[in-house]
């Protein structure tokens, strides 16, 4: 497991990027992320670009028919190697009530309030100055924004600065990245736990 206290130390972006990022994260536990948050370099996010194959099978619906998912997102080995070239990456979690995970509507309400909270999150943080020239965050599943991506079409999306791509899209191994990071996401509380990764250069 990675010493997440000493990010700085091992990020090389020095003391001023370990405030910046404590900044980050006290926006998202104002927005209800867990405050237990995983720190790594993003380098050592581990990604499988076979993982795109659930992608593929489409189970969520947003295959080809969503600007944040596959294949309009980009292709997975190029994904994965943006990812990589960040500095760190910062996890956050957050677990949903869940009564039935066969639920189909009870799980997609969840994903939507997720996908929500992600998005106050890049918000918040361009307030501060953080852009996708700096920064990039991903978040669980398809974009919800529009009833009707602009994909389906052939428009260009609609909310470009609000939109966050899918996590599943960059092939993170989800399983592996707890265990690097000592995070639980199976969940305390019996309920669904997501996902959302800020990325920072």
């Amino acid at each position: 497991m990675i010493d997440r206290t000493q990010n700085w130390k091992y990020t090389g972006r020095g003391k001023e990027a370990a405030a910046m990022n404590d900044e980050i994260k006290k926006l998202a536990e104002d927005l209800g992320f867990d405050p237990k948050v995983g720190e790594l370099p993003a380098r050592l996010v581990p990604c499988d670009a076979t993982l795109r194959r659930f992608c593929v099978q489409n189970a969520c619906g947003q295959y080809k028919r969503c600007w944040q998912c596959p294949p309009a997102v980009g292709a997975a080995e190029t994904l994965i190697a943006q990812l990589h070239n960040y500095k760190d990456a910062l996890v956050f979690t957050n677990e949903y009530p869940c009564t039935d995970y066969k639920d189909a509507e009870q799980v997609e309400k969840m994903h939507v309030a997720h996908e929500r909270r992600s998005q106050l999150l890049w918000m918040s943080m361009q307030k501060l100055g953080y852009s996708k020239k700096n920064a990039r965050l991903l978040t669980v599943g398809g974009c919800h924004l529009c009833p009707e991506c602009a994909c389906i079409t052939g428009e260009p999306c609609r909310h470009p600065d609000i939109a966050c791509p899918s996590l599943s899209a960059y092939c993170v191994n989800c399983t592996e990245l707890g265990k690097l990071t000592g995070q639980n996401f199976a969940g305390d509380h019996g309920g669904c736990v997501f996902i959302a990764i800020v990325l920072l250069k």
